[in-house]
């Protein structure tokens, strides 16, 4: 694994395009929200003083979290660098780097898991009988059933020596024992030119997991949606919202918002849907974003700026943010997002460049309340 391709991975999430528009931007919340958001000093400090001297993990991107049935959390990373930083904060240029991998905060200990052994570690999950440099997964959002830990898996193919030659190649699940975090299965799904897995609401009312996805075309990305009976999401047959309706159709799902980036959060916030995201109306956008809804359908109308991103500058780029239901509270919501650059020795350079960062995002409407049925 070059240098290059660390910034490669997630440069292909950024959205490097023209500016798109939201399908229901248009709309305004009917009273404006006030946002106040801070660096989560807390998570800011566990993650980054293990990564500097645990000699293990020292960043990754994604960042998505699942709580596991012990109350602990598993964070789960794509494009991972392990190893040690040196005594100047930068990493050393043979780094262990991995496509995928997850570490479980318990109480505030934090345990890296991956494949291989310690001495030569893989990714957790691995695309049987294939090299890593020709064909990989990313891990996208995450579920519990029962003993197993789901997490969305996207495979992705190269297609040739250049910087943007590889493409998206399918979708599947990976299954993980929520003691050890040691792989059981991989189940393929459906083909379908959708990114599955971008976010997963578990809906406690109607008996159904949602999962989100993205139709990734570059200059313009389309929130999609699928939902599964709640428990069996390797088990039953998926299906697909399109134009008002569900159909078993893997290939037949509607767009509901565009505008997202690859990576997003929905969750019941204040009494509605709220949509967590990078703003990729804009290109190399350093907006974090906000959409609501009375449905998990749609339309999400409100588009509300949460952050901007004061590392986004010069060869820094920010991505995919997302907010963390169950580490959240009241009008708080925890959200994080990615940090990367293009050129590749910052990297090195500076341990502390690739690694997620931790906000917390307090949102008040002026009745108090969150604009929306309780």
């Amino acid at each position: 694994m070059t240098r290059r391709s660390t910034t490669l991975a997630a440069a292909l999430f950024t959205g490097l395009a023209t500016a798109a528009v939201p399908l229901t931007a248009g709309a305004a919340p009917a009273s404006e929200p006030r946002v106040c958001a801070s660096v989560n000093e807390e998570l800011t400090e566990r993650f980054g003083a293990y990564a500097d001297t645990a000699g293990r993990w020292t960043g990754a991107d994604s960042a998505y979290s699942v709580q596991l049935p012990d109350g602990s959390t598993a964070w789960l990373y794509s494009d991972t660098f392990l190893g040690e930083v040196d005594e100047d904060g930068g990493r050393p240029l043979d780094s262990p780097f991995l496509h995928n991998s997850i570490i479980v905060d318990d109480g505030g200990t934090l345990t890296t898991h991956t494949g291989g052994t310690p001495d030569a570690p893989e990714s957790l999950a691995k695309v049987a009988d294939a090299d890593e440099s020709e064909r990989w997964y990313w891990f996208g959002d995450g579920t519990v059933e029962g003993d197993a830990l789901h997490v969305m898996l996207l495979e992705f193919v190269k297609t040739g020596s250049g910087v943007f030659d590889f493409a998206f190649s399918g979708n599947a699940v990976a299954t993980f024992d929520v003691d050890d975090m040691s792989l059981t299965a991989i189940t393929a799904l459906p083909e379908s030119g959708v990114n599955w897995g971008s976010a997963i609401y578990e809906d406690p009312h109607d008996g159904h997991t949602y999962v989100f996805g993205v139709e990734d075309l570059q200059a313009q990305k389309y929130a999609h949606l699928a939902r599964v009976p709640s428990g069996s999401l390797t088990t039953a047959d998926w299906e697909y919202f399109a134009a008002g309706e569900w159909t078993e159709d893997p290939s037949g799902s509607s767009r509901i918002l565009e505008g997202v980036s690859n990576e997003f959060s929905v969750s019941r916030f204040q009494g509605r849907f709220t949509l967590v995201t990078g703003d990729a109306t804009e290109a190399l956008s350093a907006k974090i974003v906000m959409y609501r809804s009375d449905a998990i359908e749609g339309p999400y109308t409100g588009k509300t700026v949460l952050y901007e991103t004061p590392e986004t500058g010069g060869n820094v780029f920010t991505y995919n943010a997302k907010a963390h239901p169950h580490l959240s509270d009241g009008n708080r919501l925890l959200v994080t997002y990615n940090v990367n650059s293009f050129a590749p020795d910052d990297l090195y350079e500076d341990a502390r460049i690739y690694r997620p960062r931790y906000i917390d995002v307090t949102v008040t409407f002026a009745n108090g309340r969150g604009n929306g049925r309780h």
